[in-house]
């Protein structure tokens, strides 16, 4: 006996549907790189900071009180007027490395020693020393393994660490190459060491004696300071939510401010006190979710107020299978409707089972802080719901011309669609890849800086900056780092982008016409820029005094000696060999050319 049509087209429906819910269901187990965006991006909106808390923060500007640069004799006096008003501890984002003979680092040495102090330190993937004094940390050894490791570390001059205790200011950026978490813990040499906003409650005696454990065949930790317990992720970090401007700027003081006297003791009295700067050119910005440029030391002050708070955000173990489960679920469910109900029905029944889901990711959010993701699984129920009642439309569709051109002959024709979105998951640890790289700098940064005062400096910079990253990121470029006044820029990472040697050059295109307009209003100097193709090793790889996610390769080192080769070849973009053969779009070229390190090339620039 044969199916009636229209009920057996209501089943196609449904089995359509429960297809599409059981590969969705399969994509959030396998979770590639580009749904993992899309949900940090979703657990991102989903965030809302707590209460503040006890926490202070005092950003160094250019200048000291007397409207002198600021140095390490304007940090001793300082952290002299810091421990006069009586802070429960005071945590330096700082790491105050060189300079250890002077008598500037002597007088801090014997301001810090006045107040509870911690001092920063950076990993360090070179040879170099171990901190000082041993740390007051408990690791298990199965998390030891599991945390951020470096062979060595950039450590404070050793009068200041024996006047101190050390917590770890190195921050790991994740597949987007922005900042959401912080480790509690890094190991140096096989030592585990605090991160700073740890160490400095510990300090203040918020935390008791921290202990990071994880158990023999289990993926969860945990970090445990007596009665509270926060749960880590599977590399042993907490995530903190960023602080909007209105927010940061009321917990914020100038340190020149401190030093003058204009900030009333109580203001600092009690508090812990995180000392940083939120200058481009001290290195300490970093990109966050919503912020490009969002300073190191409010990263730590975010981070401690939610411990204070007693709950941060994480993500569970189980949270992926969770997700799984419940689209898949969720996909039977809404089967069983397409097959019974009338389409409209059945619709209101996959919004239905969506907002359930949603309603109930958001509340166990808002509870306990587990990040089950609220929008992916709900959307992929609605949008199967979606193709499959297409599926059914069609269907009648061609039903209803089959019986006008064949009367009493009905041609069944399911129509099966597939998700065709399948990326590729992407390790981000000694990964070889080809990319391009993007380097540029600003001409005339020194003379701005001596000539501008602080707030203004920022502003304008801050202008700058939001123009570069703005033509990156438009353009499908990551931006790596900022240093001081320059952006360092990759495209083809850490995902596959198509045509990213042209998304490059569109990219430096925009950024020189963006910058050159912007130079008028707030006088600055020309934007030079370097772009060049070629293999380099991505991931956090260490170099140098800290370990970041970054690329490493000849093509990204040509790439920064081409900006500077703009200062005598003229043009403000200049372009590499191997970026000019893989270009399709036309290049002007210049000839051939010296650069630093490189030796004669042929260069090219945009027409």
């Amino acid at each position: 006996m044969t199916k009636p049509p229209r009920r057996w087209r209501r089943v196609q429906a449904g089995l359509v549907a429960l297809a599409l819910c059981l590969a969705g269901a399969a994509g959030l187990a396998w979770r590639p790189a580009v749904l993992a965006a899309a949900q940090e991006r979703v657990f991102d909106a989903l965030l809302r900071p707590g209460a503040g808390g006890a926490v202070v923060v005092v950003d160094i500007g250019a200048v000291d009180q007397a409207g002198q640069p600021w140095d390490r004799a304007a940090s001793a006096r300082l952290a002299e007027a810091l421990a006069l008003a009586g802070p429960k501890v005071v945590a330096w984002d700082v790491v105050f490395a060189g300079g250890c003979d002077g008598a500037a680092t002597t007088a801090l040495a014997a301001a810090v020693a006045k107040s509870p102090t911690v001092l920063g330190f950076l990993l360090s993937g070179a040879a170099g020393p171990a901190p000082q004094p041993p740390p007051v940390l408990a690791v298990s050894a199965p998390a030891l393994t599991r945390l951020w490791a470096a062979p060595a570390a950039e450590v404070p001059c050793p009068a200041l660490m024996a006047a101190a205790t050390l917590g770890s200011v190195s921050l790991p950026g994740d597949g987007t190459a922005r900042v959401r978490s912080v480790p509690a813990a890094v190991t140096v040499g096989g030592v585990a060491w605090p991160s700073l906003p740890i160490e400095a409650l510990r300090r203040a005696g918020a935390l008791e004696m921290p202990v990071i454990a994880a158990e023999d065949g289990r993926k969860g930790m945990t970090l445990r300071a007596g009665a509270a317990t926060f749960p880590l992720d599977l590399a042993g970090t907490l995530r903190f939510v960023p602080r909007d401007t209105a927010a940061r700027l009321a917990r914020t003081v100038p340190a020149e401010a401190v030093l003058a006297g204009r900030v009333p003791p109580e203001r600092l009295a009690g508090a812990v006190v995180f000392v940083g700067s939120s200058l481009p050119q001290r290195g300490g910005l970093r990109p966050v979710a919503g912020d490009p440029l969002y300073p190191s030391v409010q990263i730590a002050a975010d981070l401690a107020e939610g411990l204070l708070a007693g709950r941060l955000p994480w993500r569970p173990g189980w949270a992926v299978w969770a997700e799984a489960a419940g689209l898949a679920l969720g996909g039977l469910l809404l089967a069983l409707a397409l097959a019974r109900l009338a389409p409209l029905r059945a619709f209101a029944t996959a919004l239905g089972l969506g907002a359930v889901w949603a309603g109930g990711a958001v509340a166990a959010q808002r509870a306990t802080g587990a990040l089950v993701d609220p929008a992916v699984p709900a959307a992929a129920l609605v949008g199967a719901a979606l193709l499959a009642l297409v599926v059914q439309a069609a269907a009648s569709a061609r039903a209803e011309r089959a019986l006008r051109a064949r009367m009493g002959q009905l041609l069944p024709g399911p129509v099966v669609a597939r998700l065709a979105d399948d990326p590729r998951l992407l390790r981000l640890a000694g990964e070889r890849r080809e990319v391009t790289a993007l380097f540029t700098d600003l001409e005339g940064f020194s003379t701005l800086v001596a000539s501008l005062p602080p707030e203004q400096l920022i502003a304008t910079l801050d202008r700058y900056f939001a123009a570069v990253t703005a033509a990156v990121l438009r353009h499908g470029g990551m931006i790596d780092k900022i240093v001081g006044d320059a952006v360092h820029a990759l495209f083809n990472a850490p995902l596959d982008q198509p045509g990213h040697v042209d998304a490059a050059l569109a990219a430096a295109f925009e950024i020189s016409a963006a910058t050159e307009s912007l130079r008028p209003a707030l006088g600055l100097g020309r934007t030079r820029i370097g772009v060049e193709t070629g293999p380099a090793i991505l991931g956090d790889v260490g170099g140098g005094a800290r370990i970041d996610y970054t690329a490493h390769g000849p093509a990204v080192n040509l790439a920064a000696r081409l900006q500077e080769a703009g200062k005598v070849l003229g043009p403000d973009v200049i372009i590499g060999p191997a970026a000019a053969a893989a270009a399709r779009r036309p290049l002007r070229p210049l000839g051939e050319a010296e650069v630093r390190s490189f030796g004669r090339m042929q260069l090219f620039t945009l027409p």
